[in-house]
């Protein structure tokens, strides 16, 4: 068997695998003998077919078996040698040539065959636009003092406490007992419900009718008046109990019973709601409390702001380092590799494939080129991080050691994750090593302001992201 190579040019390769007669003879009579002893067809025991049998019934298939599982093997040996490693810089995977001849596979005509395939290289090319400098942008997300105030209140909602009262307040929740009414007088099979009312969510006529009033206090009140922005279908299922399909007629004045009143108080801003909301610290203050909320919401966004600038490094890398692709070549493979494409799609996306492809090659040549590796040890402190966090960030007394040895050593047992996790690492790696070389200039923005420039980008990312089949 050989493999003969021919550059059609800088891109293309034509592979053209020779299998001659005497390479697969032998495999052929072993294969054809096996066949035999474990057929069992009418007429004949088990393993007694006459070989002239087997050859007319199944040779044919047997043959065309062991050729081409001959071809393969040269195939995958020809192109992951380690002569051939560094030479033959592939994408994707061979695929038959238009020219390949069409020839019949028959026993009794044994015969040399030369499979030919289509190979597309990867582009040569020198890495350029790493540290030159270029200024980029470094968004710093800040929220403004009323976020800044909604979130510590919200912290202290948290951490308050919900007392039972004798007047209605305005913040207060009530249970009300309401009862159908008919004409002033409670109506026969009429609805008799109990159900809660967050007096911030009434209408400003409901708020006047309750507030001030009395626990055991009734009042007359038209029940689907009660809230602002609701509707007869919201109050008939989720006021009044209604199941749908139930088109009873209802009666909109109701007598309500004040049962209930609840009131919850929003925790002081004293040494212990301080230390229960930021733990042991600095924090002993509403300025100090803010700035830390201020901080948290800094160390919240870091991620998404550099999500947004590491694309803008990708986008800048790919500007400056065009490549040409064999294209003729992937689009045959796109669509021969996944039966869910088509030419047409191929087409539509192939455009943000190539550029996939772009970013790819300069993965690969980035980590060569700042000399980067993912280590073992790396690799179990993420995974140990991972598995901490499940136990809210650290390892409770209660948790052995042992538990999460046994669960890190599984994790890094599975090659799909470690594959993820070392994808994740690389590329913060590759994110630092670039940050070395540009210039960064902060811009300070709100948060409404930061989520405008995400939606922008996501919404440049789905116009360019035509992709094909699950390529």
């Amino acid at each position: 068997m050989a493999i003969v190579r021919e550059d059609l040019d800088a891109l293309n390769v034509r592979l053209t695998v020779q299998i001659n007669k005497e390479d697969y003879e032998g495999e052929l009579k072993n294969k054809l003998k096996e066949y035999r002893s474990k057929a069992q067809l009418k007429g004949f025991r088990k393993g007694k077919t006459p070989m002239s049998v087997i050859r007319k019934m199944f040779g044919r298939q047997i043959l065309a078996d062991v050729v081409n599982d001959k071809m393969q093997a040269e195939m995958g040996e020809f192109l992951f040698s380690e002569e051939n490693k560094d030479k033959l810089k592939f994408l994707g995977q061979p695929i038959p040539s238009e020219e390949q001849d069409s020839f019949e596979y028959s026993v009794s005509n044994l015969e040399d065959y030369n499979f030919k395939f289509d190979l597309g290289l990867a582009p040569e090319f020198e890495l350029k636009g790493v540290a030159d400098k270029h200024a980029f942008t470094q968004y710093v997300v800040t929220p403004d003092k009323e976020q800044l105030a909604e979130e510590l209140m919200n912290l202290r909602r948290k951490m308050g406490e919900t007392s039972e009262e004798e007047t209605v307040a305005k913040e207060d929740i009530i249970t009300l007992k309401a009862l159908e009414l008919d004409n002033g007088a409670p109506k026969v099979g009429g609805l008799d419900k109990e159900f809660t009312l967050f007096i911030k969510n009434t209408t400003d006529e409901t708020k006047a009718a309750f507030i001030g009033k009395n626990k055991g206090e009734q009042l007359e009140l038209n029940v689907f008046e009660l809230e602002k922005d609701t509707t007869e279908k919201h109050v008939r299922r989720y006021i009044l109990g209604i199941e749908e399909g139930d088109d009873r007629e209802v009666s909109p004045v109701f007598s309500l019973t004040i049962e209930k009143i609840s009131r919850f108080t929003p925790a002081e801003l004293d040494e212990d709601f301080f230390k229960k909301a930021f733990g042991e610290g600095d924090v002993h203050s509403e300025q100090e409390a803010l700035a830390k909320i201020k901080d948290d919401y800094k160390q919240h966004f870091t991620k998404h702001t550099d999500n947004l600038l590491f694309r803008d490094f990708q986008e800048y890398l790919i500007e400056n380092n065009p490549m040409d692709f064999p294209e003729s070549f992937l689009k045959r493979w796109l669509v021969a590799s996944n039966e869910k494409n088509t030419e047409a799609s191929v087409e539509r996306g192939y455009e943000s494939f190539t550029k996939g492809l772009q970013w790819t090659m300069l993965r690969e040549k980035l980590i060569k080129h700042f000399d980067l590796d993912v280590s073992k040890e790396e690799m179990r402190e993420q995974f140990v991080i991972q598995v901490e966090s499940y136990f809210g960030g650290g390892r409770p007394d209660w948790v052995e050691d042992s538990v999460i040895d046994n669960m890190v050593n599984r994790m890094m047992d599975d090659e799909k994750g470690v594959n993820e996790m070392y994808d994740t690492l690389i590329m913060e790696k590759i994110q630092d090593a670039l940050k070395e070389g540009y210039t960064l200039k902060e811009k300070v923005v709100s948060i409404k302001e930061f989520e405008a420039v995400v939606e922008a980008a996501k919404a440049k990312i789905a116009a360019e992201s035509n992709l094909i089949g699950e390529e």
